[in-house]
């Protein structure tokens, strides 16, 4: 671990501990995590393999010491997954997120597939949502076609998924929110209406031009106020209130975004802590950094926290204030990794 006010950890590999032992859920390739999410202790990641013909979301626990060891699983189970064989479209093909609401709930999405079979024939899976109530025994409870926006080819890549913020202290989140790669909107599905909504983002990205010009966001994130917060190509910050918890709001076609200012460059995992302190990823040099949320923010505000000349998958926000940061790399399934240092 390194001291710096907030606690920075980091993953590494190291004979050590077993935890993360991929090579017991019966994984016997090299691997790459892309993503991961914590519901207390339960761990789940989002893999990729070499031969893509083996589940890629495997449920695990957090490596601490203190906790007894338990072998890692695939979650839901094997079943569930297509392993390579994409004939069931109803199967997961290629998880690459994962989140846990407010009601307990671990919402996984499912890029899909698009290819080619044995006898050269076109196949395409639909990326989609699948949402798994974690109390009551992993059961599926929902899943949402995701085709009309994201395309399997890569054509619409996703840069950025967010789930919430809540609609108020009591409730739940309503709206999971997208961002894709060069397209000025933003899109939002509305959990409870079971319905899309796409809103044009805009802003006066000019001192010298009067009109509101288009936003191409690269990162996203909510303010403790429950604002949305969009970072674009360019490595500039932008704020507007949550149109989508307003009914009236609702009905405009495109969200009037304010500049906060500017970054160190484009990012990564943008992320807000409890106490209003941004965080986030600059992917070219390979730095965390913190930055203070105010309302005229200066690349001078960005202090680097840590760098790395490894690449930076994903930052995420751990027990009492630490940060954490998964290295992108590619894992053999009997490394022994461990999670700090």
């Amino acid at each position: 671990m390194v001291a710096i006010g907030t606690v920075l950890c980091f993953f590494c590999c190291f004979n050590v501990t077993r935890a993360w032992l991929l090579a017991q859920c019966g994984l016997n390739e090299s691997y790459r995590v892309l993503h991961l999410s914590t519901h207390f202790a339960r761990v789940f990641l989002s893999i990729t393999v070499e031969s893509n013909n083996f589940p890629t979301l495997i449920e695990t626990q957090w490596p601490d010491n203190y906790l007894p060891a338990l072998a890692p699983i695939l979650y839901p189970r094997r079943e569930a997954h297509a392993n390579g064989v994409h004939t069931d479209c109803g199967l997961i093909q290629q998880a690459t997120w994962s989140q846990v609401d407010s009601l307990s709930r671990l919402w996984v999405m499912d890029m899909g597939w698009s290819g080619y079979n044995d006898q050269a024939d076109q196949l395409t899976c639909n990326p989609k949502l699948l949402v798994f109530d974690l109390i009551r025994n992993n059961l599926e409870v929902l899943r949402i076609d995701c085709g009309k926006y994201i395309r399997a080819d890569g054509n619409s890549q996703v840069l950025d998924i967010g789930l919430g913020p809540r609609t108020s202290p009591c409730g739940s989140e309503k709206f999971l929110y997208f961002v894709l790669s060069d397209d000025s909107h933003l899109y939002a599905y509305d959990i409870l209406e079971q319905r899309w909504h796409h809103k044009q983002l805009k802003s006066k990205k000019y001192s010298t031009i009067s009109e509101f010009l288009p936003i191409k966001p690269r990162d996203l994130t909510f303010n403790i106020g429950g604002e949305i917060l969009i970072s674009d190509e360019d490595g500039n910050l932008y704020t507007a209130p949550n149109i989508f918890h307003n009914s009236t709001l609702l009905r405009s076609d495109t969200i009037e975004m304010f500049l906060l200012g500017t970054l160190l460059g484009p990012t990564r995992g943008l992320m807000v802590d409890p106490y209003g302190i941004l965080f986030y990823v600059v992917t070219k040099f390979g730095a965390v950094v913190r930055c203070e949320y105010k309302e005229h923010i200066t690349t001078e505000d960005s202090e680097i926290i840590h760098m790395t000349s490894k690449n930076i998958q994903q930052i995420f926000f751990g027990s009492e204030g630490s940060v954490w940061l998964l290295s992108d790399r590619w894992l053999r399934p009997h490394d022994q990794c461990i999670s700090d240092y």
